[in-house]
């Protein structure tokens, strides 16, 4: 019998805290203040604002920082002496490759240097 009376004492002391009255409204305000949440009700854009600025930084995310990525260039290398060795096969390289042997048997030029393109000799003809 003592332990249901215990029992229903805990729920009683805890009763006022949800209930409408101006002490449950303060312990409410206290609770949110203790756990780091909003403490006055507020509207949705509020709650966007509070969610956006408490959030972690980009800086400090690990997906995002540069170290997350591959080393590029390397891996570039790494797959030409791949190639080179005949250890790896790629379709795409080797269909540029043909492509761009078509284009030099037809005459054209695969990729000019710099600033001797199509446009550079438009502007030499005139």
């Amino acid at each position: 019998m003592a332990a249901r009376l215990a029992a229903s004492r805990i729920v009683h002391a805890g009763r006022g805290i949800s209930q409408p009255t101006p002490f449950g409204k303060r312990m409410d305000r206290l609770s949110n203040r203790v756990w780091g949440e909003v403490v006055m009700p507020t509207d949705t854009k509020s709650l966007k604002v509070v969610r956006v600025m408490s959030a972690e930084p980009y800086e400090t995310k690990e997906q995002l920082s540069p170290k997350y990525y591959p080393n590029l260039p390397m891996f570039h290398y790494l797959t030409k002496m791949l190639r080179f060795h005949g250890l790896f096969f790629d379709d795409h390289v080797v269909f540029r490759d043909v492509q761009d042997n078509l284009k030099i048997i037809r005459g054209k030029v695969v990729r000019p240097p710099i600033g001797q393109g199509k446009r550079a000799q438009l502007r030499g003809k005139k």
